[in-house]
């Protein structure tokens, strides 16, 4: 797994620790190129990229904004409890697919942001 991590705004914090996550995919038995970004805003999402000729392999790629450091204690417990458990099983289901499947061959997207 690839972490990139952007500096925080003033009084802003992470939500999502890459280990917990690449945690969550290994005991899920999740083997995909993974790469993680954590960067400043509301973004908290994830990309399924089937092979091309740029990249000749599946990519989960992730972003991930910051939130105000108030709730990064409720939104990290909340990731840990609902979002994780939701973008394994959603990738999960994507890789259980033939290889020729439609969902497979074509770009993917979850939304991640806790509502």
């Amino acid at each position: 797994m690839r972490s990139e991590t952007a500096l925080l705004p003033k009084r802003q914090g992470y939500p999502l620790r890459p280990s917990t996550l690449e945690d969550a995919l290994k005991r899920a038995g999740v083997s995909i190129d993974v790469h993680l970004i954590r960067q400043g805003g509301t973004l908290f999402d994830a990309h399924f990229w089937p092979p091309n000729p740029d990249a000749p392999y599946e990519r989960l790629y992730i972003r991930v904004g910051s939130v105000p450091v108030e709730q990064v204690g409720a939104i990290r417990r909340e990731f840990e409890a609902t979002t994780i458990p939701m973008l394994v099983k959603w990738i999960a289901s994507i890789l259980a697919q033939d290889p020729k499947s439609p969902i497979r061959r074509e770009k993917q997207m979850l939304d991640l942001r806790v509502r």
